[in-house]
Parts: structure tokens; sequence; C-alpha cells
């Protein structure tokens, strides 16, 4: 991970390739940002996760093979709300229309993934994607950034 950098409320990383480990120092890097800022675990932890999704699919499938995989995430947070945004040069793919696999009927039939896009669209209050006129993927996610009540 590169550019970790934050300023007027953003915190702005690099991913460059495709280790797991670039994905996970994406997300303590957000996790500090967001518990820095008051955010509570429930959410630092939905926030992670969405982010490991979304980034380890586009660093895994989202480049044709012998291309460097790259990844720019922003973080900020605002009227209670945190905001992920990702932007990529990899194959177009737009999470908020893409088709979604039935569940197997039966636990023996399932199969490994497929389940990232579901994931996205549920636990996301906004999500949004745009492929840029110079030929970048935007997806935006917004999320709580307060825990629920418990009761």
């Amino acid at each position: 991970m590169s550019g970790a950098e934050t300023g007027g409320g953003v915190l702005r990383l690099a991913l460059r390739g495709t280790a797991a480990s670039e994905v996970t120092r994406a997300q303590s890097a957000v996790a500090a940002f967001l518990a820095a800022h008051g955010v509570g675990p429930r959410s630092v932890a939905r926030v992670e996760l969405l982010l490991e999704e979304v980034a380890l699919n586009t660093l895994r499938h989202g480049y044709a093979p012998g291309e460097e995989p790259m990844l720019d995430i922003a973080a900020s947070l605002a009227d209670g709300r945190c905001t992920l945004e990702f932007e990529d040069r990899g194959v177009p793919f737009d999470p908020t229309a893409a088709p979604l696999s039935a569940p197997a009927p039966e636990l023996a039939e399932a199969r490994i993934g497929g389940l990232g896009v579901p994931l996205i669209r549920r636990t996301a209050q906004d999500l949004r994607y745009e492929r840029t006129a110079d030929g970048r993927n935007r997806l935006r996610l917004v999320l709580p950034a307060q825990d629920e009540a418990s009761g």
C-alpha cells in the first residue's frame, strides 16, 4: 500500500498488486481513521468487510493477465455516514447492475464465491457506479457511521 495520507477529513490509499496483505493494511488504516473519528466497532467492522470484498475482487479479477492491478481508495466521514470511494482502471464492472447468482438448493451444491455483490448491495445505504470518460471504474458506497442501538 502506498500513498496513505489524510487531509481535509479524507483518508486516501493507493493499492498496487494482488497481495492480500495490501488489502489488510488498507483495512487497518481505514479502521484507525474511523476509530480516531469516533466511529463505533460494529460500524468499523462493516466498513472493513466491504472494503475487503471490493478491494480483493478488484485486484484479483478486475485486470487482464500481465496488467498490474491498482486500486485507489478514499474514506471520508460526514453527517453520520462513512463514504468509501474506489477507483481503478480494470475491466468495466458495475456491481449495481451485475446479475445475482441463485442460491444453491443444497449446501453440497454450493460454489465458492458469488456472495460479495449481494453483501455489498444489502449493506450499503447508497451504492453508485460510473465508468469515467478516461476509462476508470468508480464505485461509491455509503454506510452508517454509528453502531445500531442494542436492545
